[in-house]
């Protein structure tokens, strides 16, 4: 009996050691978890302000249409409580967007100094702006010819912080993230009475001992805990995580009496206990990883989306310049191929923009019952011609698991990529499988989720990095062979759609890649798809059209071309100026950019049906916030950035034709 005890002894000791360990584990995880996202988040941030400091207006020191390129960047960011531009040689402010860029400039701040002596970007401590709000100050020097001419602070609200940290919390525990001089940016309890003042010494003591590990300290609210933490690269914040201290140093011992009443139980049961414990801790790791993955994908959605808005405004100055110049250019004339060619290479950008905008955290799918047969039908030609004769490609789609909700153009696009990252994967020759079945989620019905596998044959990957496949840009191609979307933009569809997306992988023994998308009934696959016909706009020639855009590249190219098919057209380059042209008579159409300094394109359509509630409008955008196009006129038809002249000529058209806004009473 004596040994029997001592086995149940020693096993309970274990128990006791393994739940002491798991508090620790998801305590520490916890803590690195936070200090990585908040340290994507601040980089995104810097990266968004960096691309601020590069834009045309500072280039030219046009300050009134820098002050509004500041807006519009500040719009974008969506934590940014203001811009500040800097003149460090005359040591004056040039604008700061809390005030109008008429009022004068206040005298340099002396942080903005320190920055200035640097001349490389700084990511500051929290600190009291000159309203009393606590912000982190993110400075950019802007260069000329290798010499500082500006710098350019943003001030980030601490709250984009305080969201992570609050969210990432684990029950019962006290979060926070202090900064390298020791203060709070973010705290999960008491965040607005902490916030910008110094943490306990346990904390301070801690980092100053090490970049992670795990410390007992009593936190300001009199909890005695255990804190584990765990340094940024980047930002060298540092990031807590305390819990009860009562959790990790509980009694280690039973008393006799009770381990000789449950003896014989937690002998039946440890098995059992100990394999549900297993699988608990499995799950709720995985779970972790995928919020991490997911909260880490929206960081850089963020960035993307803004970057990708202005690459829009580029490539559809570039693309439609080419198109009106390529008209009037004799087939037979040399110089025609150079011009093929530079509108070949701005279309491939603006399919790079597209790549982005997949996992911009603004872009909507249009969610649709899709045929997954159809589909591959569509792209078996393409796979031919891109995989090559070595390559042997099968595809199995089952008739019980062929319809899913998604977005058609981004699951032809997402197949495609992993058929092209396969292809990469086989050195010399082998075989691709698509396949489809019902997928088998615990938790769910069978008829719920349908699981496309993608497999290869190839040369697979290690575990590390099958865990990183899926971030943006990330890739272990050569630089000229890849940009490290493909996979992201799977991803981001599957996630966007509803589903998931897995990787089961190992060095030497191939690639499967599993989609799991939300089932759908089936659908009319004889449907066309909307704006996939090209229009005429014969009938329409003579028609007025307004069109309102701020970026004049743009607007001449619209304009140009819309005079060329026979329109009509006047012109404002804001809000304000076309609300005037239009107060006397209304026009056929009013074509509007969405996102413009001073009036929005929202507030220049709202007003404009004030005036004239008949009247057709279309909205033209670069950026993917479907949400709010959809606020703005519900109504209205929409064109992306870049178009061609081709989509320009058929919205117009389709606008022209559709009914008149319905009045409302």
């Amino acid at each position: 009996m004596a040994p029997l005890l001592v086995l149940i002894g020693f096993l309970l000791f274990l128990n006791f050691d393994s739940t002491r360990r798991e508090v620790e584990y998801v305590s520490a995880r916890r803590a690195a978890e936070i200090a990585d996202l908040v340290d994507a988040a601040v980089q995104s941030q810097l990266k968004l302000a960096t691309a601020l400091s590069t834009a045309t207006p500072l280039v030219h020191d046009d300050m009134p249409a820098a002050y509004a390129r500041a807006r519009e960047f500040q719009a974008v960011s969506g934590a940014w409580r203001t811009v500040v531009l800097t003149d460090p040689a005359a040591g004056r402010e040039l604008f700061d967007l809390r005030r109008p860029l008429a009022s004068g400039g206040e005298p340099m701040a002396p942080f903005v100094a320190a920055a200035a002596r640097s001349e490389t970007p700084l990511i500051g401590n929290v600190l009291r702006d000159r309203l009393g709000v606590f912000v982190v100050p993110i400075h950019v020097p802007v260069m000329r010819d290798g010499r500082l001419r500006y710098i350019l602070t943003v001030e980030m609200d601490t709250a984009a912080v305080q969201g992570i940290v609050a969210q990432r919390a684990p029950a019962g525990s006290v979060a926070a993230v202090v900064d390298r001089a020791g203060n709070f940016v973010g705290r999960s309890v008491a965040h607005e009475r902490r916030v910008g003042r110094p943490a306990t010494r346990y904390v301070r003591e801690a980092v100053a001992r090490g970049r992670s590990g795990l410390y007992k300290g009593v936190t300001y609210e009199g909890l005695v805990n255990y804190t584990a933490f765990s340094t940024a690269p980047q930002t060298g914040w540092s990031a807590h995580v305390a819990v009860d201290s009562a959790l990790i140093d509980q009694p280690r011992s039973v008393s006799l009496a009770l381990l000789a009443a449950v003896a014989i139980t937690c002998l039946g049961a440890s098995g059992l206990l100990t394999m549900v414990a297993v699988r608990r801790s499995a799950d709720r790791r995985r779970d972790d990883e995928r919020l991490r993955q997911s909260q880490k994908m929206e960081a850089v959605g963020q960035l993307t989306g803004g970057i990708a808005h202005d690459f829009n405004n580029l490539l559809t100055v570039i693309i439609g310049g080419l198109e009106l110049v390529l008209k009037r250019v004799p087939p037979d004339d040399p110089n025609r191929r150079y011009l093929e060619g530079a509108a070949d290479a701005a279309t491939r950008g603006a399919k790079l923009t597209s790549r982005l905008l997949a996992f911009s955290r603004t872009q909507r799918l249009a969610l649709q019952p899709v045929d997954i047969a159809a589909v591959m039908d569509g792209l078996s030609d393409l796979l031919a011609q891109s995989l090559g004769p070595r390559i042997a490609v099968s595809v199995d789609i089952a008739d019980d698991a062929r319809w899913v909700l998604t977005d058609e153009n981004q699951l032809e696009l997402a197949l495609l990529n992993l058929a092209l990252n396969a292809r990469d994967a086989i050195a010399d020759g082998g075989r691709i499988a698509i396949s489809t079945q019902r997928a088998k989620v615990r938790g769910r019905s069978p008829h719920d989720r349908v699981e496309i596998i993608v497999a290869d044959d190839g040369h697979g990957m290690t575990r590390e990095v099958a865990a990183r496949a899926f971030d943006p840009f990330f890739t272990t191609k050569d630089v000229d062979r890849g940009t490290g979307l493909g996979l992201a933009q799977v991803y981001s569809m599957a996630r966007q759609s509803g589903g998931d997306a897995v990787i089961d992988s190992a060095p030497g023994q191939g690639a499967r890649v599993h989609l799991l998308l939300p089932s759908a009934p089936a659908g009319d696959a004889s449907e066309a798809p909307a704006g996939s016909t090209v229009i005429s706009t014969n009938a329409h020639r003579g028609r007025r059209l307004v069109v309102v855009d701020d970026d004049e590249g743009v607007r001449r190219v619209i304009v140009d071309e819309l005079r060329h098919l026979g329109f009509e057209i006047q012109e404002a380059a804001g809000g304000a100026e076309a609300l005037d042209l239009i107060k006397a008579e209304p026009p056929d159409l009013m074509i509007i950019d969405f996102l413009m300094p001073g009036l929005t394109g929202a507030e220049v359509a709202r007003r404009a049906r004030a005036m004239h509630p008949d009247l057709r409008i279309a909205f033209i955008s670069g950026h993917m916030d479907n949400a709010a196009l959809d606020a703005a006129v519900h109504d209205a038809v929409i064109l992306r950035k870049p178009f061609l002249s081709s989509e320009l000529a058929t919205m117009v058209t389709r606008a022209l034709e559709a009914d008149p806004a319905p009045r409302r009473s």
